[in-house]
């Protein structure tokens, strides 16, 4: 709509009559005399414009009064559609458009691109013009050709005032409005958009508001998203990540804050490059040395040690952690406490069974950093709560489809070996029932550190 309207708005500057030159430049006694002898008020040029869209277009709230007592038709149209509300709101002229909503000049009439005044308004940026026409009836969900609103125009042109005053009436932005925002570096837009609750992710827009702020070098709007919890390593359609994208597009700076916050370096796109294959293949010495000293400081997650009172490593279990037996969960037990940690989280899983394998006897996670292990028979009856060593943990879905603890059960012939992996995560609060892949889903790139305890477990044919 800029560019429409701005066009139109250089073409005013070639005055058809002396009373499309006064309107705009000279003084309101000149234009009260030229209509007293006779100048048409609403004769029209060849492009459609009359004298009251260049007064509008040019903000002269006292020539635009002038005209309209004097007869102009508020409701004129140029050919593309263009009204002199439109003009008077593009350029954010407030008291241009007070005497033009007096004479009730329609605030829902649409240009020949479906394109209202108050998205000319929006994009303008000037809170008082949206304002003004909201207070008019201007329809705040209107949609033009490409089916965008004014809440659209105000995002890509980083109008926070504009954004918050549409939001106060009722408009819903969505992940457009927010990938539009975070690729032209409008913190300010972004944030008022996630403050109205809208999530830092956007599945359905095939890319990331982090991915775009990358490519578009937005330094301030990549830290605002990673203080919200964006996530760091999130693909496009495209496979690329953040992390990719900034370094395909030579962005140093962006590089090392996605790197300093635990980007994960190793994430290929799928032709097989990776972030620093990028900053190689481009020569780039500086960003490339940034991956080195990255890989060199990187030793993967901490190791560890998981133990158990009643299990031992290698060894077959008791019947009373399966199913032959009363299927209670068994205890485990861990001291190393990674740092950053928020959270651990623990998978019970047979890489023996499974189609594909592993087959999964239990997820649970949310343990708190404070927790050494997991106590004993963990009930698993819906409502009860967790015992007070693990307060807020759940239950994720085992391969069964049940939120709980179930144990083997393989079929007779051979032992099957029961990998009960410990993860540490600096993240917590993830919802409740996900499976172990969507909970690895969840956790990649937020592993701090690993361990695992493996028993054993043979039905006798």
């Amino acid at each position: 709509m800029i560019a429409a309207l701005s066009i139109l708005v250089v073409a005013l500057a070639a005055p058809q009559s002396d009373l499309d030159d006064i309107v705009v430049t000279g003084k309101v006694a000149d234009a009260r005399a030229a209509i007293a002898k006779g100048a048409d008020v609403n004769a029209k040029d060849a492009d459609g414009v009359t004298p009251v869209m260049r007064a509008a277009s040019a903000g002269r709230a006292d020539m635009v009064t002038l005209l309209v007592a004097s007869g102009a038709d508020v409701s004129a149209q140029t050919k593309g559609g263009v009204t002199p509300l439109m003009m008077a709101s593009l350029g954010g002229y407030v008291d241009a458009m007070r005497p033009l909503i007096a004479a009730k000049a329609d605030a829902n009439a649409k240009d020949n691109q479906g394109r209202t005044a108050l998205m000319a308004a929006a994009s303008s940026g000037e809170a008082t013009a949206v304002e003004a026409l909201l207070t008019a009836g201007a329809d705040v969900r209107a949609e033009d050709a490409s089916s965008e609103t004014a809440m659209t125009y105000a995002a890509a042109e980083g109008h926070a005032a504009a954004v918050t005053a549409l939001q106060k009436r009722g408009a819903r932005a969505g992940e457009t409005e927010l990938i539009l925002a975070s690729g032209r570096c409008n913190a300010a837009v972004v944030r008022a958009l996630l403050s109205s609750g809208m999530s830092v992710e956007t599945p359905a827009a095939g890319t990331s508001p982090l991915i775009v702020a990358a490519g578009g070098n937005c330094a301030d709007v990549v830290d605002l998203l990673i203080a919200r919890g964006a996530n760091l390593n999130a693909k496009n359609n495209d496979g690329w990540t953040p992390l990719i994208k900034a370094a395909s597009a030579g962005h140093t700076e962006i590089v090392e804050r996605l790197l300093a916050k635990g980007a994960d370096m190793s994430v290929a796109d799928p032709l097989g490059r990776t972030a620093w294959m990028y900053a190689a293949m481009a020569n780039r010495t500086e960003m490339a040395e940034l991956f080195r000293k990255t890989r060199a400081s990187q030793s993967g997650p901490v190791r560890i040690d998981v133990t158990s009172a009643s299990l031992k490593e290698g060894e077959p279990m008791s019947r009373e952690y399966t199913a032959d037996g009363h299927n209670i969960s068994p205890p485990l037990a861990w001291s190393t406490l990674p740092p950053g940690t928020k959270s651990f989280a623990v998978v019970c899983e047979d890489p023996d069974a499974g189609n594909p394998p592993p087959f999964v006897h239990w997820v649970i996670y949310n343990i708190p950093p404070t927790a050494g292990g997991l106590p004993e028979n963990i009930p698993f009856a819906a409502g009860t709560p967790m015992p007070a060593s693990i307060a807020g943990a759940v239950h994720g879905l085992s391969g069964f489809r049940r939120p709980f603890y179930r144990g083997p059960a393989p079929p007779p012939g051979k032992p099957h070996h029961y990998h009960f992996v410990v993860y540490a995560l600096e993240r917590d609060e993830l919802p409740p029932g996900l499976t172990r892949a969507e909970f690895l889903e969840a956790a990649e790139g937020h592993i701090v550190g690993k361990g695992e305890l493996v028993a054993t477990y043979e039905r006798k044919p």
